[in-house]
């Protein structure tokens, strides 16, 4: 057959009407809706498929969206870091500071400067200088200088030859400790026993069983039927809230306050 009578079916693009044109023609009207278009490829039984819509990029967490703050405790410098980083350099020091856990189950003589928590087992020891963590859970030893953001738990007995500064320390039941060292936190808890020089920024609570002998400067002081307090005690209550105050400042331990008591490294 000649092609000017060859016949193929064409869509309109406009309301995909298929009609039948001859195969040489260059443009028609639509006799469905009137629409002029230009012809293109006759349709076949076969569609090309529409190509796949980009898939969206994934929008960033919550958490990742918030770079997490450090402080580095030798040059006191604070930079921000990836909330999924593992370490960081200090850019002030080029200080190494690491967010992992660790854990000590043997006599170890090292520095140690990680955001994780820090274990200490009851056969293990730490000892140095310069020991910072986030959070810490001593049933072991540990001697030197510890600093901690978050709260130190102690379920050791003996003497500790160690300065700490944290957010909270907590004394547990059963504990017997002796410090040698001055002691400062926001929060001091006790349901064991311990000696030693205290200063608190917030309240000190000594719960049942618990015991607390030597020296102690506190904003408050609580002492449940059947604690005991032996120490000479400095009580310096917190200044009234001001009436136009709407919201309390967090109570976090001033850790710039070590050098006064000979903590800086």
């Amino acid at each position: 057959m000649q092609d000017h009578l060859r016949k193929a079916p064409f869509r309109c693009p406009h309301c995909e009407n298929v009609q039948l044109e001859p195969v040489t023609a260059i443009s028609t009207y639509c006799r469905s809706c009137g629409s002029y278009y230009e012809i293109g490829a006759p349709v076949t039984g076969k569609q090309k498929p529409a190509p796949a819509p980009a898939a969206p990029r994934p929008q960033p967490t919550a958490a990742q969206r918030h770079a997490r703050e450090v402080r580095c405790y030798r040059c006191r410098r604070t930079h921000e870091v990836s909330p999924s980083a593992r370490s960081t350099i200090c850019p002030g020091c080029s200080a190494s500071i690491e967010f992992d856990d660790l854990v000590f189950d043997s006599k170890v003589a090292r520095p140690v400067d990680t955001r994780g928590r820090l274990t200490v087992e009851a056969k293990g020891s730490l000892s140095n200088g310069y020991i910072v963590c986030g959070e810490a859970d001593l049933y072991g030893a540990v001697n030197g200088t510890l600093r901690c953001e978050g709260t130190v738990r102690i379920a050791y007995s003996g003497t500790m030859s160690c300065r700490i500064a944290a957010k909270s320390i907590v004394i547990e039941k059963g504990a017997r400790l002796d410090f040698a060292l001055p002691i400062i936190a926001a929060e001091i808890i006790l349901h064991g026993s311990a000696r030693g020089n205290f200063h608190c920024e917030g309240q000190v609570h000594i719960h049942r069983h618990g015991r607390l002998e030597g020296r102690l400067s506190a904003k408050a002081i609580v002492v449940d039927k059947g604690g005991f307090l032996l120490a000479e005690s400095t009580v310096q209550p917190a200044p009234p809230a001001q009436k136009n105050e709407k919201e309390a400042p967090e109570k976090t331990l001033p850790l710039e306050g070590l050098p006064n008591l000979g903590l800086a490294s």
